[in-house]
């Protein structure tokens, strides 16, 4: 049985930016692609009662290689009185070997315009100081293998996609 599986990210990037790193990074591979738009629920929190909105959602969804069906998600919302936060869901299933998922997130936070979970001073101000989302992003990211340490972000040493070769292949056969 095939077991529905996510993951997300909390981060700076905005949406557009986001996934135009996951285009180029598919477009590299050659896998096919397509693109989604859709909205999702978010609460916004107005003192001490939360309101329900919508966020507009932008993805792509992989339609070739080995990671067939896997699916990105990404909106923006602003869950207090100001500043925004940025969100990535990967969706896959279980059939997707999990250190190829983890790969393929190394992979594409290199493309990114800037470090995905390193907040300005400016931008902790915008938002609040003591949330936990800025914590919760570092560990995120390191689950997947991304360094987080000081000075290591672009990741030097990345997993070879010579490796995704021979499955990209199979997957044209099958």
């Amino acid at each position: 049985m095939v077991k529905p599986m996510h993951l997300e990210f909390e981060t700076t990037v905005p949406p557009p930016q986001m996934v135009r790193a996951l285009r180029e990074l598919i477009s590299e591979v050659g896998w096919e692609k397509e693109r989604t738009e859709g909205s999702r629920m978010v609460d916004r929190w107005a003192i001490i009662m939360p309101i329900a909105t919508h966020a507009r959602t932008l993805g792509l969804v992989i339609k070739s290689g080995p990671l067939t069906g896997m699916e990105m998600q990404c909106w923006s919302h602003t869950p207090g009185s100001a500043g925004e936060v940025h969100h990535m869901v990967f969706h896959f299933s279980n059939r997707h070997p999990i250190d190829r998922v983890h790969e393929f997130i190394q992979h594409w936070v290199v493309l990114l315009p800037r470090s995905p979970f390193k907040w300005t001073k400016g931008e902790k101000l915008i938002l609040g100081f003591l949330l936990p989302l800025f914590r919760r992003s570092r560990k995120a990211f390191a689950a997947v293998g991304v360094p987080i340490a000081k000075n290591q972000w672009p990741q030097k040493e990345l997993p070879d996609w010579s490796q995704w070769a021979p499955s990209i292949n199979q997957s044209e056969e099958e």
